[in-house]
């Protein structure tokens, strides 16, 4: 079997991760130490798999691919809010990739169902936490006739051990100075919590790939097979809900193409000017945006198909009702635009532009599907998130709002500083332009220095991040 040759190889892994985790970890901030941490983690998989790639999926070793960029976003950028989605989706592919790579999934990635093999392949490991004790002490000599175990052998060398070393520390510590301050220094609290945080990964560590080789080796589960979901919206119906919706959508295009799109060339109602009209009503036309997805998705999906006219009216219906959905994203976009420029970027606006942006990609697609119902809708969306979202974390969103916000404040006057000084690393380059205002360059300095303080408490080769150390040169160019 696969896991009894490899057992001891797992051990000696497991053992690797949990140092190198907490020698990477450890009051450590996340930098270049993640990416090289997660590679580890892949390359690990690829050897506790060695010479049985014709029974994997191989297909399923992409996924690294998406790890791999996500993580290197660690090394190179510091945004805090993205940090957290990034860590919860790099988790949620490495295990979907070790899942997929092994064939140990009882569903298909893009069912629903798969969250349950999700949180099996999370939490399963921990059914097999007794293995490592027993593997290790119940461990024997193969060279040995007699097969006698290592267990006990290993703890007589320890004991024999404990007096010697004493011994040889003392008589070093009095023949060198910084030696001896090495061992004076060590905190036997600090030493414990690295004990049990080794023990602890090393332990997860082994049973997560205790469990997926026991999988692998042929444990019996039994395979989800896929939904056929019946179809039951009645055509008629829902060619009547689709003409009154176009119809509707119909007019609030004419009215956007009109008076937003149009500027200030045609003449509004006299309670609004121009700016006041712009900036209301985004996110109800977000939320419409929405609707109309479920819509078009539900539809397609479950709709009847008893009349080909009637299916294909539908089609062109539900094609039109994407079309009017596109000028409602293009006017929701607009419309945040002006209300960016009214009242400064932040996190909120730039990510709900980016998921205007998602849905626009996606009721692409949409128009697609609703022609070809056989294009694998669910997995499309994914990749095609997965693509928008990876792009996003590459877009440096920090330097996008502190950019456009100086820019503001050199056009207006207006800027909210605490906002700006609550950026991550990637929003000084900026923030130096600031400087040479006299209303502002007394704040911008204290912040530089009570960031330089910030900076050097992080300065370990494992956080070593790209625009951190770029931040700390700057800063250091105006606080000596």
């Amino acid at each position: 079997m696969e896991i009894e040759k490899k057992k001891y190889w797992i051990l000696l892994y497991g053992l690797f991760i949990g140092v190198v985790f907490d020698i990477f970890f450890y009051n450590k901030t996340l930098g270049i130490n993640y990416p090289i941490f997660i590679l580890i983690i892949l390359i690990g998989t690829v050897f506790a798999f060695w010479k049985k790639y014709g029974q994997l999926n191989n297909r399923a070793w992409l996924w690294a691919v998406p790890i791999l960029i996500l993580s290197i976003t660690f090394f190179l950028y510091s945004n805090q809010i993205l940090k957290i989605f990034n860590f919860i989706m790099i988790l949620y592919l490495l295990i979907m990739h070790i899942s997929l790579v092994s064939k140990t999934n009882r569903a298909d990635w893009a069912d629903l169902r798969f969250l349950g093999d999700f949180f099996r392949r999370l939490f399963v490991p921990l059914k097999y936490i007794h293995m490592p004790f027993i593997t290790f002490f119940m461990m024997t000599d193969k060279g040995n006739k007699d097969k006698r175990m290592v267990f006990p052998r290993i703890a007589i060398g320890l004991l024999i051990s404990i007096p010697v070393l004493a011994i040889i520390i003392w008589l070093l510590s009095s023949a060198d100075m910084v030696f001896k301050d090495l061992f004076v220094n060590i905190s036997i609290p600090k030493v414990i919590k690295h004990f049990f945080l080794v023990l602890a990964v090393t332990i997860y560590t082994i049973c997560l790939y205790w469990s997926v080789l026991k999988a692998f080796d042929g444990e019996k589960r039994s395979i989800y097979s896929p939904i056929n979901w019946k179809r039951f919206l009645d055509p008629v119906v829902i060619i009547t809900i689709l003409f009154l919706l176009n119809l509707v959508y119909a007019v609030f295009s004419v009215i956007q193409f009109t008076y937003l799109f149009g500027g200030k060339s045609f003449v509004l109602p006299s309670a609004y000017t121009y700016a006041e009209y712009a900036r209301r009503g985004f996110f109800e036309l977000v939320v419409v945006t929405v609707i109309n997805f479920a819509i078009i998705l539900i539809t397609v999906s479950f709709i009847r198909r008893e009349n080909s006219k009637v299916y294909i009216a539908n089609k062109v219906l539900l094609t039109l009702m994407v079309c009017f959905t596109f000028v409602m994203l293009i006017s929701a976009f607009y419309r945040m635009l002006v209300y960016e420029q009214a009242y400064g970027f932040t996190y909120l606006r730039i990510f709900v532009q980016a998921f205007m942006i998602m849905l626009f990609f996606l009721f692409i697609i949409n128009i697609v599907f609703i022609w070809y119902s056989k294009l694998p809708i669910i997995k499309t969306y994914f990749i095609t998130a997965l693509v928008v979202y990876t792009v996003l974390n590459f877009a440096n969103v920090d330097m996008i709002i502190a950019r456009n916000n100086v820019n503001r404040y050199f056009n207006t006057g207006q800027i909210d500083m605490e906002y700006l000084k609550g950026l991550s690393c990637e929003a000084v380059p900026e923030m130096v332009r600031l400087v040479e205002d006299d209303d502002l360059r007394k704040e911008v300095l204290v912040y530089f220095k009570d960031k330089k303080l910030e900076l050097d408490e992080q300065d370990r080769w494992q956080s070593f991040n790209y625009y951190r150390a770029r931040t700390s040169g700057i800063i250091e160019r105006y606080i000596k």
